[in-house]
């Protein structure tokens, strides 16, 4: 039979969009968005490594592909005018259809305390907003902006690279700036936004910006930032007055290795700074250690006029501290040439949630903590809610219990599937349930055949008994039973603990008068409370984080 299929053809040719990304390469549109809005636990949806090179694209960099020869590509069947543009432009994008519209999203303490303002603007003092703390995004019309709720500095009416370190009469500060370029994907819940500053900023990390391209990723229902990344570009000095300015590659005898940026002959390293100078008759480098009893030198001159070693090449330097006496900065890039320092946003002790004037209305977003009874609490393992976690709801009125395993973290997404070939339930609960107070014992059945007609694995059932310790942070013992194989030992095979474990230690923390006294409170984990030396480590390590005040150690999934 004959068959006329020249329209059918043309009709999928003209539904064909090409598009090219920033690195030169052309995919169809489909293709490429698929491969860019793919999940992944690293990075967020719109951002993904290019399948030809490597190289990062953002899928709000993508423009209509383009031939040599200044018209549409011969394999783009759209129109010329579209050449050049960018296929997400804000140009194709109204504010008030975004799901996020007319919405601000603040920064908020996770950790449920007395006075959890004064927590936040510690970390706010002590962190700033080039770090990802305090600032206010706002998705009002006409334009996207942010604020500061810490300003930063902005360089006016002077040559910044000659601004000194405590003088501010050169640098107003910026409270609030409008986005330059904006986009929200709706189907990946993802804002894409781009600044470019008049003149350089700062902030008191004294490194000065020239940029901002800001993505952030939101919850399904808008309500909070799950993840996001801030990118500021460095700002670019002279060669000739600063010729170690870029970034460098430092590697230490011992094997270690990390990046630093030099800006002005400034840079910071494991959070101290340092301001390297030359000799004034050798131009040798040369700077002191923060303590100022150790001195790093380089016998390597640097001419007049030069920038130094070249990109890949080495310098060398000596100094006078034990396990330190060589290192090598091999550099990466010459005067912080399309250099970004990466900021991540993410739920950690603080999140940015959607603001409300009405406090009923700020709902607590991350686990809570019961020091009286189980029900309530959250118990994760490897630091992560959603990586077959164990939720137990407070208990009804009539006195029934409910307790859930979560698989929401991306994290299973590795795992294999039911033996039906469908996906793990996001929330599987448990039957049977049984608690004894007194011995702080809980009882439950997982029961894949009889919920889900199949098994897992081969398993069709799994009977839980799981002992919890006096103050409900962690399990001590129990088992996990399995239709088939060995069961599983609590304190051995399975480390759990509780997921709002830096609530409890905070609080810890404040009640005590010394060091001394905290860390009493942690060894009854290990000489009363029985907790196993797989779990004590769990614990220690909650323990020194909270002690040293830095960022949370568990991944909430928000």
């Amino acid at each position: 039979e004959n068959v006329d299929t020249t329209a059918d053809e043309h009709h999928v040719a003209t539904d064909v969009v090409f598009v090219k990304t920033p690195c030169g390469h052309t995919f169809c549109l489909q293709c490429i968005e698929r491969v860019l809005l793919k999940p992944r636990q690293d990075s967020i949806p719109t951002k993904a490594p290019c399948p030809m090179c490597r190289e990062t694209v953002s899928l709000f960099d993508l423009c209509h592909a383009v031939g040599n020869d200044g018209q549409t590509d011969d394999l783009t069947h759209g129109a010329t005018e579209n050449a050049h543009l960018l296929v997400f432009g804000a140009e194709n994008d109204a504010i008030a259809s975004w799901s996020i519209a007319n919405s601000v999203f603040k920064q908020r303490s996770l950790i449920p305390l007395p006075n959890p303002e004064s927590f936040l603007q510690e970390a706010i003092d002590r962190k700033g907003s080039i770090r990802g703390y305090g600032i206010v995004f706002s998705f009002q019309e006409p334009s996207p902006a942010l604020d500061f709720v810490r300003p930063l500095k902005i360089a006016f009416d002077c040559d910044w690279t000659e601004i000194v370190e405590g003088d501010d009469s050169n640098l107003l500060p910026l409270d609030s700036i409008p986005f330059d370029q904006s986009h929200f994907h709706q189907k990946s819940m993802t804002f894409h936004g781009k600044i470019n500053f008049a003149n350089p900023i700062c902030d008191d990390d004294r490194y000065f910006y020239t940029n901002l391209d800001c993505s952030l990723l939101f919850s399904d229902n808008g309500q909070y930032i799950r993840r996001g990344e801030l990118r500021w570009k460095f700002a670019l000095t002279s060669i000739p007055s600063y010729p170690m300015d870029g970034a460098w590659e430092v590697q230490y005898s011992n094997g270690g290795s990390m990046v630093i940026y030099v800006q002005r002959h400034f840079f910071t390293c494991f959070g101290a700074s340092y301001l390297i100078s030359l000799d004034p008759h050798s131009r040798c480098p040369r700077f002191l250690w923060p303590n100022g009893s150790v001195e790093q030198t380089s016998n390597q001159s640097i001419l007049p006029g030069s920038s130094g070693p070249a990109v890949g090449e080495n310098l060398e330097w000596t100094t006078n501290s034990p396990g330190y006496e060589h290192i090598t900065w091999k550099r990466v890039a010459v005067n912080l040439s399309d250099s970004w320092k990466s900021v991540d946003v993410r739920a950690g002790n603080f999140v940015y949630q959607k603001f409300s004037h009405d406090p009923n209305n700020s709902q607590s977003l991350g686990p809570l903590y019961r020091a009286d009874a189980l029900w309530g609490n959250t118990f994760c393992q490897s630091f992560c809610v959603g990586l077959a976690s164990y939720h137990f709801l407070e208990s009804e009125d009539n006195g029934d219990y409910h307790a859930y395993i979560s698989y929401e973290s991306p994290r299973t997404e590795a795992w294999p599937d039911l033996d039906n070939g469908d996906a793990v339930p996001s929330r599987v609960p448990f039957r049977n349930i049984q608690w004894e107070q007194s011995t702080r014992t809980f009882k439950g059945d997982i029961c894949w055949e009889q919920d889900y007609g199949t098994t897992w694995a081969n398993e069709s059932k799994w009977c839980y008994e799981i002992v919890f310790d006096p103050a409900f942070t962690f399990v001590v013992s129990g088992t996990c039973s399995r239709s088939m194989g060995e069961a599983h030992q609590f304190g051995r095979d399975l480390i759990y603990v509780n997921a709002a474990l830096e609530t409890h230690l905070t609080e810890v923390c404040q009640r005590t008068q010394s060091t001394g006294e905290y860390l009493n409170c942690i060894r009854r984990w290990r000489d009363v409370d029985n907790a196993s030396p797989s779990t004590l480590e769990m614990l220690g390590e909650v323990a020194m984080s909270v002690m040293g005040n830095r960022e949370s150690v568990f991944d909430f999934n928000l």
